[in-house]
């Protein structure tokens, strides 16, 4: 497992909120999985969706 941010995505970023989103957005997707069902990548839902 990567532990570290692929920074680079951030480059056009000011907003430290917009940043860590990019980041960590890209990180659970690259690094995470299921832990029901061992799926890796995980399914991307809609945005603002239950």
């Amino acid at each position: 497992m990567n532990l570290n941010f692929n920074k680079n995505l951030a480059a056009n970023y000011k907003s430290p909120s917009q940043i860590i989103r990019v980041l960590s957005e890209d990180w659970v997707s690259n690094q995470s999985y299921c832990p029901n069902c061992n799926a890796q990548p995980l399914a991307e839902f809609t945005n603002n969706q239950p």
